[in-house]
């Protein structure tokens, strides 16, 4: 119960609104017992990140090991889609019917994720839950391209997470244009995850083959 407050308070207000004493009031709890069992802010926040984000990690890896034991040559494939068809398979199946905050339980879960992936500070919070996963997927992605450069291939997985980041904030930003959400192939309008997931993995695997970028502008060369 003071978790899924908490996810709630989060996932409308933002990561800055959530206190112990806000979560009380919303949860009719007591504050002395709150911070019994969790102590502090950010141990509320560990709590949730953790109930909500392992589950997903624990997903991505069983993907990654997957994709890592099939075909070489779909490889960079196959670990992209381990890594955004988790959150995307979640997203599509969690846009509110009314479209009101908190209207949907899985809705707030992934407007929480959100919230905490582009929060401020977020460096050292998700250094601590988070590295040992970006570590394994940075080496998949480096055993699929042996010659880009680790600061490039940096940049590239970077960008893979902000893609997922902006998507992550709420399906109703992917429905603004037909084309992640909507399939001019399909006669409902309505993309399924799977079609969903082939839109982004096709554009990032353009962007992690692309040319490296040299230092220099060639432009006026």
């Amino acid at each position: 119960m003071i978790l899924d407050v908490a996810e709630r308070l989060c996932a409308e207000s933002g990561v800055e609104a959530l206190s112990v004493r806000a979560v009380c009031e919303q949860a009719g709890a007591n504050v002395a017992a709150v911070n019994y069992h969790f102590g502090s802010r950010q141990k509320l926040l560990e709590e949730m990140f953790q109930r909500r984000v392992t589950p997903l990690n624990e997903e991505r890896l069983r993907l990654l090991d997957v994709a890592i034991a099939g075909p070489r040559e779909r490889l960079l494939e196959g670990v992209i889609r381990s890594f955004i068809s988790p959150v995307i398979r979640g997203i599509a199946s969690s846009a509110p019917v009314d479209e009101q905050p908190g209207g949907n339980p899985s809705w707030v879960v992934t407007q929480f994720l959100g919230r905490v992936y582009s929060m401020p500070g977020e460096e050292e919070f998700l250094k601590a839950h988070y590295e040992p996963v970006r570590s394994r997927f940075v080496l998949a992605l480096q055993l699929c391209l042996p010659g880009l450069p680790l600061d490039d291939l940096l940049w590239r997985y970077n960008m893979m997470v902000g893609a997922l980041i902006y998507a992550m904030n709420g399906p109703q930003r992917m429905t603004r244009r037909p084309m992640i959400f909507s399939d001019s192939t399909n006669d409902r309008g309505v993309v399924t995850p799977e079609s969903c997931i082939r839109q982004m993995t096709a554009f990032l695997v353009a962007g992690f083959q692309a040319p490296r970028q040299d230092d220099e502008d060639d432009v006026d060369k």
